[in-house]
């Protein structure tokens, strides 16, 4: 019998749900466990902190979820874990490299260069480690300038001249980091006393340079695509095409965080979900989460993920498609999120692994 370990986080939540459109919360844990069961699996739950890491977990199916808690302190935490189970032959699922995009705009860029399809490499990316490294970008405005781990469009801004994008790229990458409003006041004095000292006692400034430095998160520099007026979120789960259309704020470029939902028209599915399903080709996993924009001539990969997705696109569907025979297929009907998570993820199962 094959086994199957879930991997939760400490509040033993896996996943996120939005059944009521409003409030998340965890997938159904007893469900996915029940439909692995039923398909002669030998199914084990764990907190991440449960896990006994002495153990030997070569050839264990391991799935996992990742964290979203500000910081990346947790995510981190997740990351060696399944770094070290990776490493020691478990199957995890999805794989390291896959989790390590999650909330990582920089390797997201990273991976979107190895692929292939060059239509899904229309947005151009440079990569910077801080505000600081961001001012040696020289070329042509406007352009997007993205904090490396943001959700809800926060920490996104859109530059149009030299004098906004240097006020920008300070603002994306400016970072607090204190353990309490007391001790950041007293890391700033120190900061500034340093800088004092450098300036007043030139030789000492060498001594003190990297304590001075600004402290930044990396940055994400890309070309601005006119004629988005919002954008289409495409979630796939084993085969299955769920879309939506979300339109931009109010006098603002990002549609990521406006709320503003809407069914895809009839006549826009078949461009739409033939270049969705590039991606498919480029990255071996069932589920994917995919922010795509439309010019009006052409489509245009804007962001990407295969874990922790949003899932409103599913759960508000009363129809999916599917890609049979040659041509898009539209489906009726109501899909339950826990049921095609599971079904996706052991149908990848069998046919990598030949369970």
């Amino acid at each position: 019998m094959n086994r199957l370990i879930i991997l939760t986080d400490e509040d033993s939540e896996f996943f996120v749900s939005k059944a009521d459109f409003k409030n998340f919360t965890s997938m159904d844990i007893d469900k996915i466990k029940s439909y692995f069961i039923a398909n002669n699996f030998n199914v084990s739950v764990f907190k991440f902190s449960e896990l006994d890491l002495s153990q030997d977990y070569r050839g264990v199916y391991t799935l996992y979820q990742t964290s979203e808690a500000a910081g990346g302190f947790y995510k981190r935490y997740i990351e060696n874990l399944i770094y070290f189970l990776e490493k020691q032959g478990a199957i995890v699922i999805p794989k390291y490299e896959l989790l390590k995009e999650h909330h990582d705009k920089i390797f997201m860029e990273l991976m979107r260069s190895r692929f292939a399809d060059k239509s899904l490499k229309t947005i151009k990316s440079l990569c910077y480690g801080s505000y600081v490294d961001a001012k040696n970008y020289n070329s042509r405005f406007p352009v997007v300038i993205k904090r490396v781990s943001s959700s809800g469009g926060a920490g996104v801004f859109l530059a149009k001249n030299r004098k906004e994008y240097i006020k920008k790229i300070k603002k994306a990458g400016n970072v607090l980091v204190a353990s309490g409003i007391i001790d950041y006041y007293v890391e700033y004095f120190k900061i500034v006393v340093k800088k004092l000292i450098k300036y007043f006692s030139p030789s000492k400034s060498k001594y003190l340079e990297y304590n001075t430095t600004p402290l930044s998160t990396p940055i994400v520099v890309q070309n601005f695509i006119e004629g988005l007026y919002g954008d289409y979120k495409v979630l796939i789960f084993g085969g299955k095409y769920y879309t939506m259309y979300r339109k931009n704020r109010d006098n603002d470029f990002r549609a990521s965080g406006s709320g503003r939902f809407y069914e895809v028209p009839e006549n826009e599915h078949g461009g739409l979900l033939n270049f969705a399903k590039k991606i498919t080709v480029e990255i071996d996993f069932p589920i994917f989460g995919i922010d795509i924009g439309f010019d009006g001539k052409e489509y245009h990969l804007l962001e990407f993920q295969m874990i922790d997705l949003g899932t409103s696109a599913l759960q508000r569907s009363k129809f999916w498609y599917e890609f049979q025979e040659g041509k898009w297929n539209k489906h009726e009907g109501l899909s339950n999120l826990e049921e095609e998570f599971s079904r996706a993820i052991y149908e990848y199962i069998n046919s990598r692994y030949k369970v």
